[in-house]
């Protein structure tokens, strides 16, 4: 017995020994060290001499690391992607070759994962692309990685890629704030989307669901909206662009300040001009904004546009969902605005606005701001399904008056209001009328009242 004990312990040490040795074998030869020396050899071929070509070839073997702590986190791409930032390597073969298109993110200052994804840290080819169990944020496909842009640069639109700003603008006009927040703004029927670019949904999960959200999440509440492959593609983007990680200051400071340019555009497609006139021409609903920012200083127009009740108790203005950069354009546009742009601003519209038109058009701008249409339809029309509530779908507003008063429909849009059920034993309806009193102002409640009885068809009568 004594002798078999000695020979398993023989046995045990001898295989601990191998596994000693296993393991020192693999840590003196990485994975990544034959790609240093191949690419060692690639820049050797360019070399005039055997004496300068010998050097090359001597040259000591190392991870590359980026520490960038403004964007928390570690990068070891460059161990084995070398030629990155060497436009010499633009006819290198991966993973050696050339990243052209970089511009002033050079992986020195921004690292790779914060486009590319993947895991930053590793240095094995299949756990640096995040093809690993329980690392979340794998390489994006290659026809994605642009919707990064978004993450960072998330006012107006990023040069090269279109998909953004037809995504953000698909994502307004088609009401997606009626049934989810995004930035603490929108409804609660569906999830929040505010960092839904980091829930690490894959991007064919999302066009599949964009598509058809029923066979993609049975029982899902979103209606078909039959977007087409395009559209969903742009929705994909834009949702893989929203995330809300904090950046440093160098990486706040080098995002784009956008140009009074950009304020104009901004300027007019929030409205400003149905409240507000500038030197006496356009509406006199609010203050007339001509020289405002010589009455205050840039830091109380910033907070103005932020948090108008806080600055000014009383004030009917609603908040917007402006990025920082975004108020600074506007602002800055302000410095500049004359009577002259204004007059271009309401030709545009067709004709000056009445204080009756500019109500109603306050509202029709926040019942598609904050996704009224997503269910109502942009004309008002329904007809989105809504399972086992009276009808099967949301019912046309283009009659609502001939049910309601006025005031009916203010109070069930501020306290909310559950559908009717066709059958009461029956599942409850996806959808409902959630209540807004907590997110809309009073005078944004009116508005939206007042664009729904100037939209009132009357039904006919037998």
């Amino acid at each position: 017995m004594e002798r078999k004990l000695q020979q398993l312990f023989f046995a045990l040490s001898l295989l601990a020994l191998v596994l000693i040795l296993v393991a020192e074998w693999q840590a003196s030869t990485p994975s990544w060290k034959p790609y240093q020396r191949k690419f060692l050899q690639l820049e050797a071929q360019e070399e005039p001499n055997a004496v300068s070509k010998a050097a090359v070839l001597a040259t000591p073997l190392a991870i590359n690391q980026v520490v960038l702590p403004g964007l928390q986190r570690v990068d070891r791409c460059t161990t084995c992607h070398l030629g990155v930032e060497d436009p010499t390597m633009k006819n290198a073969p991966g993973p050696f070759h050339y990243h052209a298109g970089l511009g002033p993110h050079v992986p020195s200052k921004f690292g790779c994962t914060i486009c590319h994804g993947g895991q930053g840290l590793a240095t094995d080819m299949k756990d640096a692309h995040g093809n690993v169990a329980f690392w979340q944020t794998p390489l994006l496909p290659a026809d994605y990685v642009r919707a990064s842009c978004g993450r960072c640069h998330k006012e107006g639109d990023v040069p090269g890629v279109p998909e953004l700003t037809e995504g953000r603008h698909l994502f307004e006009t088609e009401g997606c704030h009626g049934c989810h927040k995004l930035n603490g703004v929108g409804g609660s029927i569906g999830p929040d989307l505010t960092e839904e670019g980091a829930n690490h949904r894959s991007p064919e999960w999302l066009e599949r669901h964009f598509l058809a959200p029923n066979a993609v999440s049975p029982g899902s509440a979103m209606p078909n909206f039959h977007f087409t492959r395009e559209q969903a593609r742009a929705l994909t983007y834009y949702m893989l662009s929203l995330t809300s990680g904090d950046m440093g200051s160098y990486y706040s400071s080098e995002r784009l300040i956008p140009s009074p340019e950009y304020g104009r555009q901004l300027f007019v497609e929030k409205d400003c001009i149905v409240c507000h006139a500038i030197g006496g021409v356009g509406a006199k609903v609010g203050p007339d904004l001509l020289g405002v920012t010589k009455r205050h200083s840039d830091e109380w127009l910033d907070e103005q546009l932020v948090n108008p009740e806080l600055v000014y108790p009383g004030s009917s203005m609603p908040k917007y969902d402006l990025e920082s950069n975004a108020r600074k354009a506007l602002v800055a546009f302000l410095a500049s605005a004359t009577p002259k742009d204004a007059q271009d601003i309401l030709a545009s519209k067709g004709h000056a606005l009445t204080p009756e038109d500019a109500a109603i058009e306050a509202g029709k701008q926040d019942f598609a701001r904050f996704g009224c249409a997503g269910c109502h339809g942009t004309e008002l029309q329904g007809g989105v399904a809504n399972p086992n509530a009276q009808g099967e779908q949301v019912p046309s507003l283009l009659h609502v008056s001939d049910d309601y008063t006025k005031e009916e429909v203010i109070g069930i849009i501020r306290d909310g209001r559950v559908s009717p059920m066709d059958n009461p034993k029956g599942s409850a309806p996806p959808l409902y009328m959630p209540s807004w009193k907590n997110v809309l102002s009073n005078e944004d409640i009116n508005h939206i009242a007042d664009f729904l009885w100037s939209k009132q068809q009357k039904k006919e009568s037998w």
